[in-house]
């Protein structure tokens, strides 16, 4: 009876074989993220300013590439722009950011690395994607700067995110 199930289920999954790429890996897992991230304060019409994660980590529960497992933390890094939002709320750090983020997955069958595109949004707690992440964030205080008299160049952030590659 179990051999008719895993064939049933198997049949089921056979018209998903055809629409993934055959060079790309296949993944499914929650992964924690930390780091501190640091802004250069934004300048110009548009208030525009540039991010960078350096250090940062991923830890990932979960398979990859269908038969390995996560076993430990890897390096997470990332870079690019954001703009600045108009903020109701007396807060600070509204930011919509765009850029890349690079970071390595370890497995029981090796490490692998990958760089990817980022969005993020922030409000007090954000949104964050890529193509094979979304999940949300947080920078909490303290942070380096205050709002007020000088702006946030330096914060330490925690992220959960779904993995699905």
């Amino acid at each position: 009876m179990k051999r008719l199930i895993a064939f049933v289920a198997g049949l089921a999954l056979v018209p998903l074989v055809g629409l993934a790429p055959q060079a790309e890996a296949i993944g499914a897992g929650t992964c924690t993220i930390s780091g501190t991230i640091a802004f250069e304060p934004p300048t110009g019409p548009y208030l525009r300013g540039v991010w960078t994660i350096r250090p940062g980590a991923i830890d990932c529960k979960g398979v990859y590439k269908g038969v390995d497992y996560f076993i430990g933390q890897g390096p997470f890094t990332g870079s690019g722009t954001y703009t600045v939002l108009p903020s109701g709320t007396g807060t600070c750090i509204h930011q919509i950011g765009e850029g890349s983020v690079d970071y390595t997955f370890v497995t029981n069958g090796g490490w692998y690395r990958l760089t990817e595109k980022s969005e993020f949004v922030l409000a007090g707690a954000g949104k964050f994607a890529t193509p094979s992440m979304n999940g949300s964030f947080v920078i909490p205080p303290p942070y380096e700067g205050d709002c007020i008299t000088t702006p946030v160049t330096r914060a330490t952030f925690v992220a959960q995110v779904l993995l699905a590659r």
